[in-house]
Order: C-alpha cells, then sequence, then structure tokens
C-alpha cells in the first residue's frame, strides 16, 4: 500500500509541538508520532514585545531534535507555523533566519485568519457529530496561548467569527503584577475577561443562543478529565461544568497539577482559561460543552491531505465564508436586491468566460465575495462608498481567506468603479504579479454586472453569453427598458476589452 509521512509542526506561544503521520487513500490519516516540549514564548513576546535569545537557543535545541525524528522517519513533506508570540515578536525575521540556518527547518508565520481556519478543518474532520451540531448552534471556541476565537454557527450556516486577545497565556502574563495586590485575583481576571466578553456579546449575539460549545484547546480537555470523564466521553453538560469552576478558581497550580495529573505549566493557563469559557457560555447559554480534542497539527494534515487529494473534505467551507459574506454585508444594510442581481450576472458571465479566461473555482469564490460587499460602504458614507466598502473588507476577518485574497476582494471592488485600468504600482496593499492579474479579471467583470443594474431596480433577471468574433455578446431576459443599462455597459466596456481582449456587448433578449 502507498502511503505518505508528513510532519506537522507547530511553534506555539506555550510549547513546541511535532506530530507525525501517516496518510493514503485507503486508510486516511493515521498519527504515528507526537512529541511536544514547554517553552512559553509567549512570557517575553507579550511583556516585552520581543524574544530573548536565550529562549531562541533553546527553541533551536529543540527544532534540532524534530528535524532528526523527522529523518528518522523519512517524512516526505513537513509544514512548520508559527503562532502569535512568533509573529507579535519584533524580531521575528531573525528568529525564523536563526532556525532556518540552525536546523535547516523553514518556519512560516500565517496570519491569524489562516491558522483558525487549519483547526476548523480538524475539529470538521475529527468531530463525527461536528454537522448537527453547528446545525443545532455552536459557538466554536478555540482558546490559545495568544488570542481566542470564536466563531458561531446556526442552522448549519457560518453567522460570525471574531478574534480576541484573550489567550490563556496572555492574560496571565499581562495580569501578572496584579496578582500580589489583591485578595481575590479571580475577581480580577473575571473583570479584565468580562470586559471582552460583554463587549462581544453586545455587538454580535444579540442575544442569540446557542445549544453548544465546541472547545479547541487543551484546557477544556483537562476540564473533562476534571470532572472525572471515563475518558470515553468528550463532552459534559452545562451543570457539570458549573460545578467544578469553583474547585478550580479556588485551588493553587501546583494542587491541580498534582491532584488532576496535568503539566504544572497547562495548570498555570488553566484559570484564565476557565473564566473565559464561564463567560462564554453565560452570553450563549449553551446547554452542553464539547472538547474537540484536536490541534493546529492536525489542521495542518488535514488541509495537506485534501490538497493531496488522498482525503475527502469532512466539511466544505467555501460556503461558510459566503455565509458570512453575507452577514457583513446585512450588517451594513447593503441593498440585498442590488447585491443579489449583481452577483447573479456577475457569476453567468464568469461562466461564460472562465475557460477561455483561464478563472477557476477560487476566483469565482472571490468574486462572488466581491459582488455580495461591494456595496457595504454606502453604510459609512454614500460619498466615497466604494473606498469604504474596501476599508470594510480589509478590517474584517474571513476565516479561510488568505491576506493576498481580502486583497484582491478590496481591490475588486476598488477598481471596478475606475475608468481605466490601475498599475500594479498604484495599488495601497501590494498584490503579487499573478494576484493583481486576477483582480483585474474579476473587477472586469464586477464593473459590468454592476452597470447592468444602474437603476438598481432589477431590470435584468437573467442573462445568457457567448462569443461571436472579437464580441462577448451578453443577452438580457428583461422586459424593461434597459437603455440606460446598454448605455453604462457601452462606457465600461473599453476596461472589460483592455483585460480580456474581447469587447461586451449588452443585447435584449427578444420573447
Amino acid at each position: 500500500m502507498t502511503y505518505k509521512t508528513f510532519a506537522a509542526i507547530n511553534v506555539g506561544s506555550g510549547e513546541v509541538s511535532m506530530k507525525i503521520y501517516e496518510i493514503s487513500p485507503k486508510t486516511g490519516i493515521r498519527e504515528i508520532d507526537y512529541v511536544r516540549y514547554y517553552i512559553e514564548l509567549g512570557s517575553d513576546t507579550y511583556t516585552k514585545g520581543y524574544i530573548e535569545y536565550d529562549l531562541v537557543r533553546e527553541l533551536c535545541d529543540v527544532l534540532e531534535g524534530f528535524s532528526t525524528k523527522m529523518e528518522e522517519y523519512r517524512v516526505d513533506s513537513y509544514l512548520a507555523l508559527g503562532s502569535s508570540a512568533l509573529i507579535e515578536a519584533s524580531n521575528c525575521e531573525l528568529i525564523v533566519d536563526q532556525i532556518r540556518v540552525r536546523t535547516g527547518l523553514k518556519v512560516e508565520t500565517i496570519d491569524n485568519a489562516q491558522q483558525r481556519f487549519l483547526l476548523l478543518k480538524s475539529v470538521a474532520r475529527g468531530m463525527r457529530n461536528f454537522e448537527q451540531l453547528i446545525d443545532d448552534g455552536a459557538a466554536i471556541v478555540d482558546m490559545g496561548s495568544g488570542s481566542l476565537q470564536i466563531t458561531i454557527y446556526d442552522e448549519g450556516r457560518l453567522i460570525y467569527t471574531q478574534n480576541l486577545k484573550l489567550g490563556s497565556l496572555r492574560i496571565r502574563e499581562i495580569l501578572a503584577d496584579l496578582e500580589g495586590q489583591t485578595d481575590n485575583f479571580v475577581n480580577v481576571m473575571e473583570d479584565y475577561i468580562g470586559n471582552y466578553i460583554d463587549t462581544f456579546s453586545r455587538l454580535f449575539m444579540h442575544e442569540r443562543k446557542v445549544r453548544h460549545i465546541i472547545a479547541v484547546g487543551e484546557e477544556m480537555e483537562s476540564i473533562v478529565k476534571i470532572i472525572g470523564s471515563d475518558g470515553r466521553k468528550n463532552h459534559m453538560e452545562r451543570h457539570a461544568f458549573d460545578a467544578v469552576c469553583g474547585s478550580v478558581l479556588a485551588a493553587g497550580e501546583e494542587e491541580l497539577s498534582a491532584k488532576y495529573s496535568i503539566p504544572y505549566e497547562l495548570a498555570t493557563v488553566l484559570k484564565p482559561a476557565i473564566i473565559v469559557y464561564k463567560k462564554i457560555i453565560e452570553i450563549s447559554g449553551a446547554e452542553k460543552i464539547w472538547a474537540a480534542g484536536c490541534d493546529l497539527c492536525d489542521g495542518m494534515i488535514v488541509d495537506y491531505a485534501e490538497r493531496q487529494e488522498q482525503i475527502e473534505p469532512a466539511h466544505y467551507f467555501a460556503e461558510d465564508i459566503i455565509s458570512y459574506a453575507r452577514t457583513v454585508a446585512a450588517r451594513y444594510e447593503s441593498n440585498k436586491e442590488h447585491t443579489e442581481n449583481v452577483e447573479k450576472t456577475a457569476l453567468a458571465i464568469f461562466d461564460g468566460i472562465k475557460k477561455r479566461a483561464g478563472l477557476d473555482q477560487r476566483d469565482g469564490i472571490l468574486l462572488q465575495m466581491a459582488c455580495i460587499l461591494h456595496d457595504c460602504g454606502k453604510y459609512v458614507n454614500m460619498l466615497g462608498g466604494t473606498d469604504y466598502s474596501c476599508a470594510i473588507v480589509r478590517a474584517t476577518e474571513f476565516v479561510g481567506l488568505s491576506e493576498q485574497e481580502k486583497s484582491i476582494i478590496a481591490d475588486t471592488i476598488k477598481y471596478n468603479a475606475w475608468h481605466y485600468v490601475p498599475k500594479l504600482s498604484e495599488l495601497k496593499a501590494p498584490l503579487n504579479r499573478k494576484n493583481y492579474i486576477r483582480m483585474l479579471k474579476l473587477a472586469a467583470i464586477l464593473r459590468l454586472a454592476n452597470g447592468m443594474d444602474r437603476s438598481h431596480r432589477q431590470k435584468i433577471r437573467k442573462v445568457t453569453t457567448t462569443f461571436k468574433e472579437k464580441e462577448l455578446i451578453i443577452r438580457a431576459d428583461t422586459i424593461y427598458d434597459i437603455t440606460l443599462e446598454q448605455s453604462t455597459i457601452e462606457n465600461k466596456s473599453h476596461f472589460f476589452e483592455e483585460i480580456y481582449g474581447f469587447k461586451p456587448v449588452l443585447r435584449m433578449k427578444r420573447r
């Protein structure tokens, strides 16, 4: 049987870990080794802003050992990712270079949205009842050492997601100096954490309730263990969680470590974690709490195996990205009828030209998001609405999109309103040359589709496309006078023709 070996390395804020897997189309994914080393890089980053060289040297020593183990297993491929502790450190680039020179390993730093996307993939793959839980209504609470991600699903749709700087290690380090100044440090942590969670609830929950909390992170697994699970259950009722909170918060770290056989390093961050979960359970009204039992390494292997076509996706996250775009558009009171009409028209044009234009399925998703979000900036100011739409896209975290893809969407919206093709040097957020070309192609389509609803009255309900020599014939199914739309398309056709090499012509379909 043919299989591949893959190593996933997570340079985390509180530990460095590596998992080695075997993957094959027949057996799927199998973990064959797991090593970890506690090293609190976040203690330096979250208090000093950089990582001291002694810790860097220790980190390199650990990664050298990982590299040796990879050679022993004859690993075919690997991925090493750095967490917020590394990314936020002012000497991040120097550390990455030191690791490369000393160990030969290339550590990549990805943004939060991409990291959380990998974790969501691991949850969807690892929990057999994932689809049922998100259909019932679930909050996926991804508690890391550096930050917290709350992702809300309802009726199987992603409603919203938000990142908060409430990682368990970050909280401990930020508040460490206050512990000796009060007799009730738990109250101090509750006040600090409560401010963030209450604000999140006010802005995003809007009294929405969910039935389930899906907890990602070792802290919740420890809480399940403390409650006394026999190891066969990965969930608990809310009353069981509430019952254990008091005893955990009253105990010391050494007592927790000894009594429940959990690593001391984990015991030191358990209290802030349990307060975070307690607050989220209170605002969400959740009845059950599930420990996902997976981590970033598991997300890396799932993503790798999917891209290698070794496994089928457990959940189609492209639909979640689109669903969240609709939530954002609704929040800014976009003209729903107009954006839906533009979306439908743009995708019809896209489908008609994609093979000839060298566009793929991912381009279609980015175009669809640009259509949905292009009108939301008018909520801020009708003058310059396009620029505000771009700013909203750039400021919003879309789990599953890279920063380059967000820039493609933002610039697609921006340049759909321009009368000439912008140069690469004119872009505010730099795209690489390949993505610059992708953006121009999508902007040209959005520009046409937007123009075909110039009156915002949805006169054109359906379009079909055909090629005739050097023209793209767009036939509009309508019973209305579309003189305004035809004039608009004529004025906007030069941009499209310059990008694609054929001229769009709008014609009324005779009935």
